[in-house]
């Protein structure tokens, strides 16, 4: 091959190897809406904190961004349903630790929640309330200990779906407890709560944001907080470590992910939406006003919490004694 010939072919390579590199990463994005899948049923903690972040995306990106709830399973349809749609940024997740952290160790699943998803930012989190009903007599969680004892199995506890962490730290409450309640799965967190405010069910453990409204309202009683120690929103209603020693904090998180093999730039232009909106103190306020925490963790810190979680949650789980099905 000659001299002319070969500066020819090398120029030729070189300029379609930079003009795959530039389509590959100048495409536009956003050109068309966004849609968050939100894996629980309209008006609890996850759909609020997803609505909330779409409405900071849409501000950022001038573009549409629109809330699709796919309740059920405890979040596992929206989860595959994410999973296999196109990595192309346009679908995304808000999902929470039941999914992702917990769904291995609770249901045969049919994604993998490292390798089909990539982790883009937290949002918030907040930990567990022990609601009851105000005609179930008690007033403390001693109380409420002591009747579920002199009356196995009468007690009911709702959870927003088999699996999740309404259903997970409401079996860790009763294990530590010693107690044996019948456990009533719905598929949403909103109709859980709202049937135990309503007198139709027991109780039910919700998240904190779910039910800081309901904190004096007098057909319910918040009888004690999952986390470590009491939490500002509420804090005439114990930590239920007060009571139970040693009983495992449970705390969730809020995040957004995407299919595996996003685009980074697209990944790296979401998160730092996020972390925006989160260094904002209005922003700040509207998820602390509800009970929520604010997690402003990029994706680097939220993939590491992902991995703890797996690794904290898988024993909790064993104890509980659930296996996948």
């Amino acid at each position: 091959m000659g001299k002319q010939l070969r500066s020819f072919v090398a120029a030729a390579a070189l300029a379609v190897s930079a003009t795959a590199g530039a389509s590959a990463t100048a495409a536009p994005w956003p050109v068309r809406p966004i849609t968050i899948v939100v894996p629980y049923a309209p008006g609890g903690n996850t759909d609020l904190m997803a609505r909330l972040i779409g409405e900071r995306l849409a501000k950022a990106f001038q573009s549409p961004v629109v809330v699709d709830n796919k309740a059920g399973a405890a979040g596992l349809i929206a989860a595959e349903f994410v999973a296999r749609s196109p990595a192309d940024g346009y679908t995304l997740f808000m999902g929470t630790l039941t999914q992702i952290s917990t769904a291995p160790f609770t249901n045969k699943i049919r994604y993998d929640p490292v390798k089909d998803f990539v982790p883009i930012a937290n949002v918030g989190g907040n930990p567990f309330v022990i609601t009851v009903n105000a005609r179930v007599p008690a007033r403390d969680v001693q109380e409420l200990v002591a009747y579920a004892k002199r009356n196995p199995g009468k007690l009911n506890m709702g959870n927003a779906g088999v699996g999740g962490l309404t259903h997970l730290s409401g079996l860790v409450f009763a294990k530590y407890a010693g107690i044996d309640v019948v456990e009533v799965p719905y598929k949403g967190a909103s109709l859980a709560l709202g049937d135990v405010v309503a007198g139709q069910i027991d109780m039910y453990s919700g998240n904190l944001s779910e039910v800081v409204p309901y904190a004096a309202d007098a057909r319910v009683r918040l009888l004690g907080v999952s986390s470590k120690n009491r939490v500002k929103q509420l804090p005439a209603v114990p930590a239920l470590a007060e009571s139970l020693p040693g009983i495992p904090v449970v705390e969730t998180w809020n995040g957004l992910l995407g299919p595996a093999g996003m685009p980074a730039d697209v990944v790296d232009k979401i998160s730092a939406a996020v972390l925006a909106a989160q260094a904002d103190p209005a922003f700040r306020k509207k998820l602390e006003d509800v009970g929520i925490t604010p997690l402003p963790e990029a994706k680097e810190q939220f993939a590491e919490r992902i991995q703890r979680d797996i690794a904290a949650w898988k024993p909790v789980i064993e104890m509980a004694g659930i296996r996948p099905e």
